[in-house]
C-alpha cells in the first residue's frame, strides 16, 4: 500500500519544519520551560500529521479541513516561539527565522488547499 501524502511536497516541507523547530526547542527552550517546549513540538508534529490524516479520506472537503488544522498548528508554533522570545529563552533573530519558515509553509499549505475541488460555497449540500 502506498501512502500518497509521502509524495506531497508540502508534507516534505512540513517534516523539515518539524525537524527545524524540534532542534530549536531542544537547544533553547526545553531546559527553561519544558511545558512550552512540549506544546511547540506537539503543534509542530500536528502539521505533518494532519496532512497525512487528511489525505486518507477521499473527500477534498475533509482534506481541506485537515489542511486548515495544519495551518492553525503552524500559527501555534509561531506563537510558542514568540512567547519563548518574550521570556528570553531565544533571540529575536532566531524567532525571525522561525517566522520566515512558518510563513512559507502556511503559503504552501494554503496553495495546496486551494487546488482541492470544493463546492462554490465551501460547504457540502444537504
Amino acid at each position: 500500500m502506498k501512502f500518497r501524502f509521502k509524495d506531497f511536497r508540502v508534507y516534505k516541507e512540513a517534516k523539515a519544519y518539524c525537524k527545524f523547530t524540534r532542534e530549536i526547542t531542544r537547544q533553547h527552550i526545553d531546559k527553561a520551560d519544558r511545558g512550552l517546549a512540549n506544546q511547540i513540538q506537539r503543534a509542530s508534529n500536528s502539521i505533518a500529521l494532519n496532512i497525512a490524516e487528511g489525505s486518507a479520506d477521499n473527500s477534498d472537503i475533509e482534506f481541506a479541513r485537515f489542511l486548515g488544522i495544519a495551518i492553525r498548528s503552524v500559527y501555534e508554533t509561531v506563537a510558542g516561539f514568540d512567547l519563548a522570545t518574550t521570556y528570553g529563552f531565544m533571540h529575536t533573530e532566531l524567532n525571525g527565522e522561525v517566522e520566515t519558515k512558518a510563513h512559507k509553509l502556511v503559503k504552501q499549505l494554503a496553495a495546496f488547499r486551494s487546488k482541492l475541488r470544493l463546492p462554490e460555497d465551501g460547504f457540502t449540500k444537504g
